[in-house]
């Protein structure tokens, strides 16, 4: 919020010293902070409902495809900005099944981090590979890479036989928190493969309701 009043504040002041393109470029940057910023603030309601145990999830089986597209339509703004390449690679009409707003959430985090981890040009991938009882999901980025300090703070859980690991984009750990928390109450699971320089991988999954035969 500090961010949006600052620079607003700016282009209020300073109204006839920039140019039309400058002006737009302003104007989407506050778009852009305005809309993590809500994302963020969605995040912390749905913890504190998840904390307060206020709300309990609302599992049915729903379209994962749709919430990925949804989520891909949300962040073209700071995709646009680092000239970013999604490719989504995940099948249309594939259902899961558990709590559709905290899948939504994960997605939309996992996306977020990604993107920050992204130099200017960048590549993320989004995969799904359906298995018997679940379905694996993986968001790829190219980015910068993290330390194995780094990734075994916000990945505890995870495996890994390299040196080094995933990205300063997900320095932000309360996302990741937020992200195994509905993770484990939806009954999935939730890793990272990653090397330093070499982007980085995060999985998790989510069952189905009628299991693969």
């Amino acid at each position: 919020m500090a961010s949006i009043s600052g620079i607003s504040d700016i282009l209020i002041h300073n109204w006839d010293d920039f140019g039309r393109e400058e002006k737009r470029e302003i104007l989407e940057e506050i778009k852009e902070t305005s809309d993590t910023t809500m994302r963020l603030l969605s995040d912390l309601l749905d913890w504190g409902k998840r904390i307060s145990k206020m709300a309990e999830p609302e599992k049915k089986e729903f379209d994962a495809s749709s919430v990925i597209h949804s989520v891909i339509e949300m962040v073209k703004t700071m995709v646009k900005r680092k000239d970013v390449v999604i490719s989504n690679n995940s099948s249309d009409h594939l259902q899961v099944w558990g709590d559709e707003n905290m899948f939504a959430a994960i997605i939309r985090n996992l996306m977020s981090n990604a993107i920050k981890s992204c130099l200017n040009g960048g590549i993320i991938e989004i995969n799904a590979v359906l298995f018997e009882t679940e379905c694996r999901f993986s968001i790829t980025d190219n980015g910068i890479g993290m330390t194995k300090t780094q990734i075994d703070q916000l990945f505890p859980d995870t495996n890994q036989t390299d040196e080094h690991s995933v990205s300063q984009g997900y320095n932000n750990g309360f996302g990741l928190i937020l992200c195994r928390d509905f993770l484990a109450i939806n009954d999935g699971d939730f890793w990272a493969e990653s090397q330093e320089g070499q982007g980085t991988t995060v999985y998790f999954t989510f069952p189905l309701k009628n299991p693969v035969k």
